[in-house]
């Protein structure tokens, strides 16, 4: 049986939520972690679990920032994601 991420826009997504759904459809951690390592970024910690809310299961990710970061403006993400 497929799996699917369904993001329901209208009422938000937020990043830690998608990596979850991405997760959950069967991408690997350690691959996650080895792509978002090719990203000149670091001061942050990645984790996550298997949780329960009522009748539904998902898996949480919680990004926890180790170091200050700097302010970054939609365009410098985006050299940041093209550089990688």
């Amino acid at each position: 049986m497929p799996r699917v991420a369904y993001f329901d826009c209208p009422s938000g997504v937020s990043g830690d939520m998608i990596l979850g759904a991405l997760l959950d459809v069967g991408l690997e951690g350690e691959r996650l972690r080895e792509a978002l390592a090719g990203l000149p970024i670091s001061g942050y910690e990645l984790r996550w679990e298997r949780v329960r809310k009522g009748p539904l299961a998902a898996t949480q990710v919680t990004v926890t920032v180790t170091r200050r970061q700097p302010e970054r403006h939609l365009a410098e993400v985006e050299a940041v994601l093209e550089a990688a």
